[in-house]
């Protein structure tokens, strides 16, 4: 029993630190492109997530033509590797991307790989507040915050919030900033100074996360008490509640909250799988049993669900669904699918170096 209940709150922590980090580094990813190498003509996919923030946005194919679209596609003609570039300007900034290589062969796979395939190899942003105004200043930092370019959109909220009163909503966008960044004590700081200004349910559960993360469970709660007058018919907020209430040992309130957001909607499959994690910690597999099908059919899937899946079966004396669902779990572990950029013939069935 004790290794569930481990397991759920290692796991809630650990989510909470992933969630941290794709915000600092998923968003920050920077414009993409795909594929990185392939059979000439290559007609290659350009995309700059966040790029409709920027004044202008800027690619250079790295074969003598461009293009100012966010999202387009560019296909050359002749064999070779070509190296892309990308800006994006702001008031007072200015960031520009470098890449690796895109490499147009003779044949579909090529006999290197890309160091880093179509992110960023290199990024370098330029930013200043000073002959800034207020206006100009805000679109700095929300254009900034757009691209991922969290760090200097955290220096351009704080200059921002030298020239004059921040309303609830930028005060909210700059404590995400914070929270992207990991620099959680000053997150909680800046949404405790949005909702003075305007008491907000989103707002709220954003604090009650930080002070959760921050190990401040009581306060979480409060806050999340908070939430649920404002927003009653919050379903993601009562799923919150539930796993706050799980950490501080509230396990009857936690049941209760789960089955409150389920009340309010059942397509959760991720919640599904947490109250099953919770269930089996208690020794009440058949219900945890009933919650992982639950959250299978609803879409959850990995290993760890089929696992934790099997091993309930298994107290349950249900052997065979238990071996069912331990092949699914290895199953998961089968190599991924080619590309949706692969092509079908991407073997070459010709010679290193010659021309196919």
């Amino acid at each position: 029993m004790q290794d569930f209940n481990t397991g759920y709150i290692l796991r809630r922590f650990t989510f909470i630190i992933a969630l941290i980090f794709s915000l600092t580094f998923m968003v920050s990813a920077g414009p993409t492109y795909a594929p990185t190498e392939g059979k000439n003509p290559l007609k290659v996919y350009f995309t700059f997530p966040g790029g409709e923030e920027c004044d202008s946005v800027k690619w250079n194919f790295g074969d003598g033509n461009t293009s100012k679209a966010i999202t387009t596609d560019h296909t050359y003609y002749s064999l070779g590797m070509y190296y892309p570039t990308c800006w994006c300007e702001l008031p007072g900034a200015n960031t520009s991307y470098t890449y690796d290589y895109v490499y147009v062969i003779p044949w579909s796979s090529s006999i290197r790989d890309s160091i880093t395939g179509g992110r960023p190899k290199q990024t370098v942003v330029n930013r200043t507040s000073v002959g800034l105004d207020f206006t100009s200043l805000k679109k700095q930092a929300q254009g900034l915050a757009a691209i991922g370019e969290m760090r200097y959109a955290a220096d351009a909220y704080a200059d921002l919030k030298s020239l004059g009163t921040l309303d609830s909503e930028t005060l909210s966008s700059y404590g995400d900033v914070l929270t992207g960044l990991g620099r959680l004590t000053e997150a909680e700081v800046i949404y405790n100074e949005a909702l003075a200004e305007k008491d907000s349910a989103p707002i709220l559960k954003k604090l009650a996360d930080v002070l959760f993360s921050l190990g401040k469970t009581k306060e979480a709660i409060d806050v999340m008490n908070r939430t649920l007058v404002l927003a009653p018919d919050d379903a993601g907020a009562y799923a919150s509640y539930a796993s706050f209430l799980q950490k501080a040992g509230k396990t009857p309130e936690a049941l209760d909250a789960f089955n409150q957001s389920f009340k309010l909607l059942d397509a959760q499959p991720e919640i599904w799988s947490e109250y099953a994690d919770l269930l089996s910690s208690l020794g009440r597999y058949n219900e945890a049993a009933d919650a992982y099908d639950h959250a299978i059919k609803l879409g959850m899937f990995g290993s760890d669900i089929w696992n934790n899946y099997s091993r309930v079966l298994q107290k349950l004396g249900r052997k065979e669904e238990a071996q069912r669902a331990k092949e699914q779990a290895m199953n998961t572990y089968a190599p991924i699918a080619l590309s949706r950029y692969s092509s079908s013939d991407s073997i070459p069935t010709c010679g290193i170096g010659s021309l196919c």
